[in-house]
C-alpha cells in the first residue's frame, strides 16, 4: 500500500473513533427550541360569568399549575382585583360605580417563558331598595333602640326590647321572632333572667353559637344600667342568664359593646352615663364569671354616644363612626375610627376625618348596618340637632387600606328616620333596616337593601 493511502485510511478511521459524521448534527440549543415551552394553568378557575354587587368583595380560590407561577392582574373600571398576599386567591371588589358586566383579565407566567391569560367574567348587581315588610298589628310595636339578634340555624330575627311611644321614652320588655322565610312575627316567651324593659342593650354575639351578651342600656327617664346578660337562643324560647360581677364600666346606654373570638375577649366603648364617655374596657369570662380591665390607648374618639359601630368578626376590628359628643347640644363628630381588637396593646386608629370626601354629615341615633360582604358600614338616618333626621344612605368602605365613604343615591329611598336599628340576612344577602321615628311619625317596618 502507498504512504498515501494509509495515511487516508488512518484519518478516516480516526474521525469514526472520534464520533465524526459526515453531516454535522444539529446543536444542543436547536434541539431545546423545538420543545415547546409548557402554559401555567389556573386549575379551578370559575367557569361562567360569576355574579357580585356593587359595594360587595369576593375572592375566588387560586390553585396554579406550578409553584413558580406568577399572577398579576389587569384592572377594569369599577372593579379592582388583586391577588390576595398569600397567594391563594383573586380577590374582586365591585365599586358602586361599576358596570354590570365587566370581566377581569388574570395574566400567569413561568420562569422558563409560559404564559397564559384567564378571563373572568363578572355580572355586577346594581345595590337598590327591594321590597319592604310593613305590619301594624301581628307584630312588635313601634319602637327604637332595639336589640336584633341573627338566629341563622332557625333562619329567624330575635328583636328584644326597646323604647316605646306609648308615651314617648317608655322602656319595653318584649321578646319577638321574624321569620325570616314568610315575613310573619311571633312573640316569643323567654325563660330564666328575663330583664326587666330598657332599650339601648348593646349585644355582643358569638360567631358560630346560638349565644349573646348584652351590656348596659337605659330604663323609665333615660337612666343607664349596667346590667350583663346571657341569652342562649338554642331552643325556640330563649333563656336568659344574668351575670354579677364588680368594677367595670359605669352604667351607661348608647354604647358599643363587642366580641372577638380569636383573643376570646369582649370590648366595650363610650356611651352616656352623667356625660358623653370615650373609656375602653375589655372583658373576659371564666364560666359565668366576668373580669373587666380598663385599657389606656395612645389614640382614641373623642366622649360620645349614639355613634354607629360595625363589628369585623373576620379582621377582628370595631368601626366607629360620628355621635354626639355632648347633652345640652348634640355637637356630632365627623370622624371615623377603627379599633384593633387583636392586638396585643389594642389601639384606636382616625381612618376618615370629617372633610373627606363623602363623609355623611356628624349625626347620633341613625340605622347603622355592619354587612361583611363588603366589607362595609351602612348608616341610614339619625340627626344632628335632635329635632329633624339627616338624608342619604352612606357606604364605609372597611377593607383594610380602602377607608372611604360614599354616598348612595337610590331609587324608592324609604323614609328617613332617627333611632332605626337593622342587620344584615346572609343568607339572603340583604340588609334589613328598619323601626326609628320622625319628628312626625314612628315605624312598624322593615326596609330592604340589597340585589
Amino acid at each position: 500500500m502507498r504512504l498515501s493511502s494509509l495515511i487516508i485510511a488512518l484519518c478516516a478511521a480516526s474521525l469514526l473513533a472520534c464520533g465524526g459524521a459526515a453531516t454535522p448534527a444539529a446543536s444542543t440549543a436547536d434541539a431545546a427550541a423545538d420543545v415547546p415551552v409548557a402554559a401555567p394553568v389556573w386549575t379551578n378557575a370559575p367557569a361562567g360569568a360569576q355574579t357580585i354587587g356593587q359595594g360587595q368583595t369576593r375572592q375566588f380560590p387560586l390553585t396554579l399549575s406550578a409553584a413558580d407561577v406568577t399572577a398579576t392582574v389587569a384592572q377594569v373600571d369599577g372593579v379592582e382585583a388583586a391577588v390576595t398576599a398569600d397567594g391563594q386567591a383573586l380577590e374582586v371588589h365591585a365599586g358602586y360605580g361599576a358596570a354590570t358586566s365587566a370581566s377581569v383579565q388574570l395574566h400567569l407566567a413561568t420562569p422558563a417563558g409560559g404564559s397564559a391569560t384567564v378571563s373572568v367574567a363578572l355580572t355586577v348587581a346594581p345595590i337598590a331598595w327591594k321590597s319592604a315588610l310593613e305590619w301594624t298589628t301581628d307584630g312588635p310595636e313601634a319602637r327604637e333602640h332595639g336589640t336584633l339578634i341573627l338566629d341563622e340555624t332557625a333562619d329567624r330575627l330575635l328583636l328584644i326590647d326597646g323604647s316605646g311611644y306609648n308615651p314617648y321614652g317608655t322602656p319595653l320588655s318584649d321578646v319577638w321572632a321574624l321569620d325570616l322565610a314568610t315575613g310573619t312575627w311571633t312573640q316569643l316567651q323567654p325563660t330564666g333572667d328575663v330583664p326587666a324593659a330598657a332599650a339601648s342593650r348593646r349585644v355582643a354575639r358569638i360567631p358560630g353559637k346560638p349565644l349573646a351578651y348584652f351590656f348596659g342600656g337605659y330604663v323609665a327617664n333615660g337612666a343607664g344600667v349596667k346590667d350583663l346578660y346571657r341569652v342562649d337562643f338554642s331552643t325556640p324560647q330563649p333563656v336568659f342568664t344574668k351575670l354579677k360581677f364588680t368594677g367595670g364600666p359605669t352604667a351607661r346606654s348608647l354604647h358599643a359593646f363587642a366580641y372577638d373570638a380569636v383573643t376570646d375577649r369582649f370590648f366595650c366603648f363610650g356611651g352616656v352615663d352623667s356625660a358623653p364617655r370615650n373609656d375602653l374596657w375589655t372583658m373576659t369570662l371564666a364560666g359565668d364569671t366576668p373580669t373587666w380591665t380598663k385599657l389606656t390607648t395612645i389614640n382614641k374618639p373623642s366622649p360620645r354616644y349614639g355613634f354607629f359601630t360595625g363589628v369585623d368578626t373576620v379582621g377582628g376590628r370595631l368601626i366607629v363612626y360620628s355621635g354626639a359628643q355632648g347633652t345640652a347640644t348634640i355637637n356630632a363628630a365627623q370622624d371615623t375610627w377603627v379599633l384593633d381588637m387583636r392586638a396585643d396593646a389594642p389601639d384606636w386608629l382616625l381612618v376618615a376625618q370629617g372633610d373627606a370626601d363623602n363623609v355623611p354629615p356628624g349625626r347620633r341615633n341613625g340605622c347603622a348596618v355592619w354587612d361583611p360582604s363588603g366589607p362595609r358600614l351602612l348608616v341610614f338616618g339619625g340627626t344632628a340637632d335632635a329635632k329633624t333626621s339627616q338624608p342619604g344612605l352612606f357606604a364605609f368602605d372597611a377593607r383594610p387600606g380602602h377607608a372611604a365613604w360614599t354616598q348612595l343615591t337610590l331609587d324608592n329611598e324609604p323614609a328617613v328616620r332617627s333611632s332605626g336599628i337593622g342587620i344584615y340576612d346572609p343568607k339572603r344577602g340583604q340588609n334589613l333596616l328598619g323601626f326609628g321615628n320622625t319628628a312626625t311619625g314612628t315605624f312598624q317596618d322593615f326596609q330592604t337593601l340589597g340585589y
